[in-house]
């Protein structure tokens, strides 16, 4: 096993030297899989090579090719190393992984979680400061690690060409990159301290759907047992797998955008030359490539294979907070503007609207607004819940209500992201975003405590309950949601009351719910 009390640890392709920090022993910048690169860029990632000698795995490494982000240089490490990304903040090269653990020996088998970062699935890295390891890791006994996959144009591009040379598949590259990092975990943390048969994989947002879609994969039978789906679910969600002829056909118009005459040539090109006019051509977050039913990953539309319980039976804890998405100017709207909205979006029940999201000024209008958003984005994680319960899983099912404790902070809400500080230990981020300054009060550290508990015991047995914390039932009946807050505590029937209102419109069929902007339901034509 190596000396492990030195950080010095052997995997499948050789020695690593991380290094220590209090408890934990650290390793960064790990290969998972072989570089991306010519002739194996657009296709299913390969074994990382074999190295001699000792490896050094104390440093980041690059985040994948994406917007260019100013990223704040971290303070350095034991060693004097920085912890900055190596040897530059993006590129091809990408596919690596982090570790923390804070196990004794390498028997100590303790349980693993495993963090796929979220950006839509576009953006964003396991290096991120708020996803550090260190404030979960050294708390809990408990292996975090984080990991880069493949983004955007270089995660998803799909094409005629390269379905036939990949046996009637292309695309969904990301998703393939984080099944080989759980099994790159799988057959190497074990010399970590960690048990290859408790990992747990959390993802946030766009890490989330990717989640969602571990869930539904074939592909992932048998290498992991548990999932953490964090504001993200792809049932009823806001990220959909399309047809892989949807983004096929896309590929051939880039092509042709570029003058591009070959998947060979496409290869060839500079990675940088091919993003920059990949932007050109979709511009922003949406218009591009994203995952699909590509028949590998995922051989059927999503819906299908959830609504037949063909997906794993893998414990699961899912859920969104509730205030995910700001969707109207506080400091501009107002209370008529808030009612006549109401009255246009919910007529046939406007007055239990009211008396659900009662708003006395423009500030707790444009709260409310952002409420009713997030509250038909949870009928997700319900429906996953209801699922997993008809086919014999074990779900645990949340809402975030923990709010910063400042003025600022109560009239926003829980925001997207805002587990996440609590969730890695980062004290004092989390200002309506997980990367803001936030000075952290008692009920700041207490919160912490109660969810980072929540999660390792999940990690270790699938059932988030222990140590004295409040009761969270599986989901077993009608919106079984435990609201995670200062007071935690399961939905009371008076609480619950509201989401039959728009359960029964989503369950229909004749509805779709539109959560971004001002939240509504609008006809889906059945």
């Amino acid at each position: 096993m190596g000396n492990f009390e030195n950080a010095k640890v052997k995997v499948a392709q050789g020695w690593l030297q991380g290094y220590t920090e209090g408890k934990l022993k650290i390793f960064k910048g790990i290969p998972y899989a072989a570089p991306p690169v010519g002739a194996l860029r657009f296709r299913q990632p390969r074994d990382p090579g074999r190295w001699r000698g000792v490896r050094k795995a104390v440093q980041y490494s690059a985040a994948a090719i994406q917007q260019v982000m100013e990223m704040p240089e971290m303070p350095a490490n034991v060693h004097g190393v920085p912890q900055m990304l190596a040897p530059s903040q993006y590129e091809e090269d990408c596919l690596y992984l982090n570790v923390w653990t804070p196990a004794r020996t390498a028997e100590d088998k303790l349980p693993v979680f495993i963090w796929v970062h979220g950006g839509g699935m576009v953006a964003g890295s396991g290096c991120e400061v708020v996803c550090d390891g260190t404030g979960f890791a050294s708390r809990r006994d408990v292996i975090v690690v984080t990991i880069n996959y493949r983004l955007g144009f270089f995660g998803f591009f799909a094409h005629p060409d390269l379905t036939a040379e990949g046996g009637g598949s292309s695309g969904n590259y990301a998703l393939f990159d984080i099944r080989k990092a759980c099994e790159w975990v799988k057959n190497n943390i074990a010399a970590f301290g960690g048990d290859p048969e408790r990992i747990t994989v959390a993802g946030q947002s766009g890490g989330a759907a990717a989640c969602g879609a571990l869930q539904a994969s074939p592909m992932m039978k048998g290498l992991i047992q548990r999932l953490s789906i964090e504001s993200g679910p792809i049932y009823y969600g806001f990220m959909q797998p399309q047809d892989r002829s949807v983004y096929e056909a896309k590929g051939v118009e880039f092509m042709k955008h570029i003058g591009c005459e070959s998947i060979e040539e496409l290869r060839s090109r500079d990675a940088w030359d091919l993003f920059d006019e990949y932007s050109k051509w979709s511009p922003g977050m949406t218009g591009g490539f994203s995952f699909c039913i590509d028949g590998q990953f995922l051989p059927k539309p999503y819906a299908e294979i959830m609504e037949a319980g063909e997906f794993n039976d893998f414990d699961v804890m899912i859920g969104s907070c509730a205030q995910e998405f700001p969707s109207a100017d506080p400091e501009k709207f107002t209370v008529e503007e808030y009612e006549k909205y109401l009255a246009e979006a919910f007529p046939d029940r406007l007055e239990d609207m009211k008396k659900w999201y009662p708003a006395a000024d423009g500030v707790m209008a444009a709260k409310m607004i952002a409420t009713i958003s997030s509250d038909m984005m949870l009928m997700g994680s319900v429906k996953i819940g209801e699922l997993c319960h008809k086919f014999g899983r074990r779900a645990f099912v949340w809402l975030m209500t923990k709010e910063n404790e400042t003025p600022r902070g109560h009239a926003a809400g829980s925001p997207h992201c805002a587990e996440m500080p609590y969730v890695f230990g980062r004290v004092d981020k989390g200002e309506r975003n997980p990367f803001f300054d936030y000075h952290w009060v008692g009920a700041d550290y207490d919160f912490m405590e109660l969810i980072q508990g929540y999660w390792q015991t999940f990690c270790a047995n699938g059932d988030p309950n222990g140590e004295g914390r409040p009761e969270w039932k599986p989901y077993s009946g009608p919106f079984d949601v435990c609201e995670l807050g200062n007071d935690s505590h399961m939905l009371t029937a008076e609480q619950q009351e509201k989401y039959r209102y728009y359960w029964d419109k989503l369950s229909s069929g004749k509805y779709a719910a539109v959560t971004f902007g001002m939240p509504r339901f609008v006809p889906t034509g059945k």
